[in-house]
């Protein structure tokens, strides 16, 4: 009885083993990159690993050509206010101050379409990527810029503005930092604004 139950789990783990790596061969899709002058820091916190924070209260704005419709765009917005974090105001397919064409638009996160030299550096299955500065002197964020690829699905615009927040991928699944889409989720561990 011991060793047909024990010859019995022995094959259900292995299947289980055997699905599992079929479905990440499969889903090898990445939610994004994110570029910044700030130093990679290995995932290996119990917590999202956060560079920085703002040196002032970010705008959102959103460029003429970006994928992504206002309300879309203002729920990605509020689901991060609802953790706490502040933005000045969102601006949808309005820039008086021209930020859109800004190579370092200070005080915005601003949302584009991908361009064509960003474009060459993603990979084909990045479906965005963020750039944010973090100033060595302050050790705070003063811009960032989130590049679509096309209208972000899911849970995509969230990750970007996490990473446009200071938030580095976070590797545990299920959490919406992890940088897979089918290993994501809407965990927000570690996300919410301590004041």
């Amino acid at each position: 009885m011991m060793r047909t139950l024990v010859r019995f789990l022995t094959k259900v783990s292995g299947i289980i083993i055997a699905i599992i790596l079929i479905l990440v061969m499969a889903y090898d899709i990445e939610a994004s990159e994110y570029s910044s002058n700030y130093e990679k820091i290995p995932a290996v916190e119990r917590t999202p690993p956060k560079v920085a924070g703002w040196l002032y209260t970010p705008t959102v704005l959103v460029c003429e050509n970006a994928p992504v419709d206002s309300i879309r765009t203002r729920s990605s917005v509020v689901f991060w206010q609802n953790l706490g974090y502040d933005f000045y105001k969102t601006l949808y397919k309005k820039d008086p101050l021209n930020k859109c064409t800004s190579a370092a638009p200070l005080g915005f996160i601003v949302i584009k379409l991908v361009s064509q030299d960003i474009l060459i550096n993603m990979k084909n299955t990045t479906l965005a990527q963020t750039q944010f500065y973090v100033n060595n002197g302050t050790g705070k964020i003063e811009w960032a810029i989130i590049y679509l690829r096309r209208d972000p699905q899911g849970r995509v615009l969230e990750h970007e503005i996490g990473h446009a927040l200071g938030f580095l991928h976070y590797n545990k699944i299920g959490h919406l930092m992890h940088e897979a889409i089918p290993s994501g989720g809407w965990g927000i561990e570690g996300l919410h604004m301590y004041k």
